[in-house]
């Protein structure tokens, strides 16, 4: 069991060792994002339709049906937010920036890395059949999630899977889980965020840190979900980096009405105003890259408000390609390749939704049957 949901039990040929593995390639999973103001609409469909992030309890068709509705509504204002940071999302150029520098790091023999973006469509399907094309058979995923969550490198893994399966792919898919407290990673993260302090000339005293991840509904977590653990192990790793600093976690970009992890960081800057604080340095955490949850929701949604209350806000720049987390990610594969790491990805596979999506409605259309039957037969 997960948490309150049954194991997804993986009887996929794609997860399952090959006899005979010879065509090792490493397949850089990450979130996507519209490359053009066109794409916004579509973007956001595929983001609401997915279950392992929008869990409804109704058929496929309905969460879909409902999905583009709200992607209709909300396209024209998250559009306009995409306009004012350039018109598209940095984060595929920026993937590709860091699929570069790994590949030069990449252990000898192995082929450049590809690329999968979760919530561009086509984008890994049109990969899934490249690798069956070109025979790749020994595969091994690197999310450019440092944290694991299922909402995230869980759904990642099972799109990659089930393309690999619709293209007819018969090798083993392996998978870095996470890397919340890898050394290279805190050290990237730690020098972008000295960078910035030195470049403001902050002092610890009045200046608070506040890590700003994205939000997850709490009832995942509750439901055995380990983001909000794993964020912690960076937190934890951070402060030890920087003990003489005052850095806070809270979380960002929460939408619908269900309750999400708190604090929210909307919420949390007046607090830390009315605590006293006169500087805030917005952290981004578990973003690897620039985009426009960073740009756009802290450097101008955040920074209004922060300005408001008072406060002088400074953002630090994602870890992107530099040198420290490039290393974490080519020493994952590195041991991969020499057979000391990575887990089969049928492990790290979303729990599943099959009872919300059709079991309960069988359930309950059973139930009124014979509900109804009893009746009958009471009446007579």
């Amino acid at each position: 069991m997960i948490g309150g949901f049954p194991r997804r039990i993986n009887r996929v040929p794609c997860c399952l060792p090959g006899p005979a593995l010879s065509r090792p390639l490493v397949v850089l999973l990450n979130f996507g994002g519209p490359r053009q103001l066109a794409e916004v609409e579509t973007f956001l469909f595929e983001i609401l339709r997915d279950p392992n992030t929008i869990r409804l309890p109704c058929p496929e068709w309905l969460q879909d049906r409902l999905a583009r509705r709200i992607a209709r509504r909300r396209a024209p204002e998250t559009a306009r937010q995409y306009g004012e940071i350039g018109g598209r999302s940095p984060i595929v150029e920026d993937t590709e920036r860091i699929a570069r520098a790994m590949n030069e790091a990449l252990p000898p023999g192995l082929p450049p890395a590809r690329i999968a973006h979760r919530y561009l469509p086509g984008w890994t399907r049109e990969l899934a059949r490249a690798i069956v094309a070109e025979g790749f058979d020994d595969l091994f995923a690197v999310p450019l999630y440092p944290h694991f969550s299922y909402a995230t490198t869980g759904s990642s893994l099972e799109q990659l899977r089930q393309e690999l399966d619709g293209a007819g792919f018969r090798g083993r898919l392996m998978t870095l889980r996470s890397y919340p407290d890898d050394p290279g990673y805190v050290e990237a993260l730690g020098d972008r965020l000295a960078e910035t302090l030195a470049s403001a000339g902050l002092k610890p005293e009045g200046t608070v840190i506040l890590c700003s991840a994205h939000g997850l509904p709490a009832k995942y977590v509750a439901q055995g979900d380990p983001y909000r653990l794993e964020l912690y192990r960076t937190l934890e790793a951070l402060r030890e980096r920087f003990p003489e600093w005052r850095i806070d976690l809270a979380f960002q970009s929460r939408v619908g009405p269900m309750q999400w992890l708190r604090p929210y960081t909307d919420e949390y800057v007046p607090v830390l105003a009315a605590q006293g604080a006169r500087d805030l340095v917005f952290l981004p955490l578990s973003f690897v890259n620039d985009h426009i949850e960073t740009i756009y929701e802290i450097g101008h949604t955040y920074f209004e408000l922060a300005r408001r209350h008072g406060l002088r806000p400074h953002r630090v720049p994602a870890v992107s390609a530099h040198p420290a987390h490039i290393r974490a990610l080519a020493g994952a594969v590195g041991r991969w390749s020499a057979g000391r790491g990575g887990i089969p990805a049928a492990e790290l596979m979303p729990p599943s939704q099959d009872f919300a999506r059709r079991g309960v409605w069988i359930w309950s259309a059973w139930a009124a049957a014979l509900l109804a039957t009893l009746l009958n037969a009471w009446c007579r």
